[in-house]
């Protein structure tokens, strides 16, 4: 048991969560797949350096942006696939969330940027290369609308929301699990999320369990067809709203582009103006990374949201610093 505790100032710490994540981020070879309610950490490679001082730390985003840009100096493919809730739990507009959402833009917009360079280095050296952030990092949410002729709402609206959500009749799905594939080797699912104080070891109380078979390991060449590959699939299916035989291979450029089409098609009927029952939920994040010539991106909104909103709310999808509430509460 001691070999898995760290110490702080002096008394023993249980880290293995997220050193348990560590070790088969490093150990990845074609793809990752992670659902998490937060997502933040690697605070040390923020834009902003004021914001580098925040006690935000974990490893899990700079492993996952070092793996991916070891992937592309190489010249290999690989992919990461990572679900969000469209906004974490609360009111969107609130700014308890809003602070969060600041936190997670921060995280997320420091991948993609070094992402990013990584990739302009590989094409300056590779003349010809056509290749994408977006064929190696994505970020997804869920949501979901109903027609008026299926709904089976209760009651009359009572409220400004409510009354908003009759008309529209769209609502994001709650992401609230806590799980990384890796190459369908290994299954790590329990209560931890990936920001701070899930991953610290002496703030919140956590446990994982790791899944995998001796018999059934990821090689250079391809991923194991067992358990954790058909729980995979089974979970991606119910997303998708059906079962591709390209899902079979993460890595590879079609299933890639085939999910974020799906993602973009789901997204566009999300935003309609027309309400229509939804088989599929996978939507896109609602950020996206944009690169103007001669400069080294940002974050910004998805195009087609009202003033950088999330749908039917007041709140930013950027989110905004409250700096009366201790990071240590929202990180």
């Amino acid at each position: 048991f001691t070999r898995v505790l760290d110490y702080k100032k002096g008394r023993p710490v249980d880290s293995s969560i997220h050193t348990t994540m560590i070790h088969h981020i490093r150990r990845a070879k074609h793809f990752i797949y992670i659902e998490s309610q937060y997502f933040m950490g690697s605070s040390f490679m923020w834009s902003n350096s004021s914001d580098r001082k925040v006690k935000c730390n974990n490893l899990v985003p700079a492993e996952i942006t070092l793996k991916i840009c070891s992937k592309i100096a190489a010249g290999e493919k690989f992919t990461v696939y990572i679900l969000l809730p469209m906004w974490p739990e609360g009111v969107a507009g609130s700014k308890q969330v809003q602070d969060i959402l600041y936190w997670q833009r921060s995280t997320i917009e420091s991948m993609f940027k070094k992402i990013h360079a990584a990739l302009v280095h590989r094409m300056q050296q590779c003349n010809g290369e056509s290749i994408e952030v977006s064929d190696y990092l994505n970020f997804y949410s869920l949501g979901t609308r109903e027609a008026p002729s299926t709904s089976i709402r209760l009651g009359i609206p009572s409220s400004k929301d409510e009354r908003i959500l009759a008309i529209t009749r769209r609502h994001p799905v709650y992401v609230h699990s806590k799980m990384m594939i890796v190459d369908d080797e290994v299954a790590c699912i329990g209560s931890a999320n990936i920001n701070q104080r899930s991953l610290d070891g002496c703030r919140d109380s956590e446990i994982m369990t790791t899944y995998w078979h001796e018999d059934y390991l990821a090689t250079d060449e391809s991923i194991p067809h067992h358990d954790i590959h058909g729980y995979r699939l089974h979970i991606w299916a119910s997303l998708a709203g059906f079962m591709d035989n390209s899902f079979r291979n993460p890595n590879d450029r079609e299933c890639v582009k085939l999910m974020n089409s799906i993602a973009q098609r789901n997204w566009e009927i999300y935003l309609a103006e027309e309400s229509v029952d939804m088989t599929s939920h996978l939507l896109p994040s609602p950020f996206e990374f944009m690169v103007e010539a001669g400069k080294e991106g940002e974050l910004r909104p998805r195009r087609g949201l009202y003033k950088g909103r999330f749908p039917d709310t007041h709140g930013s999808v950027l989110g905004a610093r409250w700096k009366i509430l201790p990071e240590i509460l929202t990180t």
